[in-house]
């Protein structure tokens, strides 16, 4: 039922449905005229910014922001593509026995839309089909109110598969400069399924939580790559105010995960909670 209502708001109206949830996430009113803390300016630029931007829409789109990337002479960040885009689940029955053993069906046009096949012998290819169709038919932009997902073309791709125990490094990037990075790992299983630790970018951990993600709270070793990584999240975030740039280190090589403008759809609980404001000082709204 609570789903089916912020659905329903959402469509309605993307402004008043941010203001209730910021209401039910932090108990006091959403200051859009003159956000101050971080979670107050994302959803500013979600509203004003983000929302019906061409840019930021081909971006969010887990197949066209390939261009995106070729266009910024980054294409070699990118899994190969195996198959796709399809705009209809069924379209999996054609091209499945081409496929290899192992690889990775992702939908577009949300979070969490990803089926790992890590052995296709022993995936049930009716069933992937039929967990495509639901997806490709759910409008996820509605769940959270994230209307900059509202305007992809949904579809689905099939990605070579990149192994397991992925470690995701999650610059946050300040009006094109990276400050804070997070560490999870097996980040194409979806948010549920990670843990996360929080480090400077001089790779210094910090005693930073993300409510109710669970954390490691060990140090990570800095992998001799963060450089690239580091510099690569800075070119990436250039044109935005804030983007949140997530890489994948296999083994040492650098893959493209996304781009997130809008972290926990503007809702987050960080403990301690100064540093909302301290990112909210950071960031310098266009």
């Amino acid at each position: 039922m609570r789903k089916q209502v912020k659905m329903l708001l959402s469509s309605l109206s993307p402004e008043l449905t941010t203001r209730l949830m910021f209401r039910y996430n932090f108990h006091k009113r959403l200051n859009l005229k003159n956000p101050q803390d971080f979670n107050e300016k994302l959803q500013y630029l979600k509203l004003r910014t983000y929302y019906n931007n061409p840019v930021i829409t081909q971006c969010v789109d887990k197949y066209r922001v390939r261009e995106y990337l070729e266009q910024q002479g980054e294409g070699r960040l990118l899994p190969e593509l195996l198959a796709g885009p399809f705009y209809d689940a069924r379209d999996l029955r054609a091209v499945w026995d081409s496929l290899p053993q192992s690889f990775a069906i992702k939908c577009n046009h949300g979070c969490g839309y990803n089926i790992l096949v890590k052995d296709k012998s022993k995936t049930d290819l009716e069933d992937a089909v039929k967990t495509l169709g639901r997806w490709l038919r759910e409008d996820y932009w509605k769940i959270y109110c994230e209307p900059q997902y509202r305007f992809v073309r949904k579809a689905f791709t099939v990605e070579r598969y990149l192994g397991n125990n992925i470690e995701t490094y999650k610059f946050y990037c300040f009006n094109g400069k990276p400050e804070v990075m997070y560490l999870s790992s097996n980040g194409e299983h979806g948010e549920k399924d990670l843990y996360l630790d929080y480090y400077d970018m001089d790779m210094n951990w910090i005693d930073l939580t993300l409510y109710p993600h669970q954390h490691a709270k060990e140090k990570a070793v800095k992998p001799e790559n963060f450089g690239e990584m580091a510099a690569l999240a800075e070119k990436l975030s250039a044109p935005f105010p804030f983007v949140r740039i997530d890489l994948y280190d296999v083994d040492g090589e650098i893959y493209f995960s996304e781009f997130t403008f809008v972290p926990t759809g503007g809702n987050m609980k960080l403990k301690p909670e100064h540093y909302l404001d301290d990112w909210g000082k950071l960031l310098r709204l266009p």
